[in-house]
């Protein structure tokens, strides 16, 4: 019977705690407003694209970063206006490693078929091998379906 009534109680304790958690505002929310940065969400865009033209791979990089978090800050947004600089940063065979890495995981967080392909593409045929080892991590389901199509034949 005290094991029951001990399960019961630790059944109830994990369950509230779970709801509590859920309804909780997150600390982004609690710290910034951002119905504010939302009003401030094509000008932010605007900027970052204009910081992507950079030759400066540390601006390059800093910009990317903030991509990232923005799709983490509003993941309803599309934010399909990157995916065309950060494929070209990827595919820039002469431009720092970091941030060509950095563009694709940007990249792969959009979720985008243009995007995919590019990380498939950079793959398949870059000539540095840490940017060609993450695009291979990334374009895993890319690969598995050549090789599902290649067998198919």
């Amino acid at each position: 019977m005290i094991r029951v009534m001990f399960f019961s109680l630790a059944t109830i304790l994990i369950l509230s705690a779970a709801t509590t958690a859920q309804s909780k505002s997150s600390r982004f929310a609690k710290q910034h407003n951002s119905h504010f940065l939302k009003e401030h969400l094509d000008k932010t865009e605007t900027m970052l694209l204009q910081s992507l033209q950079s030759n400066d791979a540390n601006m390059v990089s800093s910009s990317v970063q903030t991509i990232r978090e923005l799709e983490q800050v509003f993941p309803d947004e599309a934010f399909t206006s990157f995916i065309d600089p950060l494929s070209n940063i990827v595919r820039n065979e002469n431009f720092e490693t970091h941030a060509r890495i950095l563009s694709a995981l940007a990249l792969d967080e959009l979720h985008s078929d243009k995007g995919d392909a590019s990380i498939y593409d950079v793959a398949r045929n870059s000539s540095n091998q840490s940017v060609k080892d993450i695009c291979s991590a990334l374009a895993i389901e890319s690969f598995k379906a050549d090789e599902k199509s290649i067998s198919s034949k």
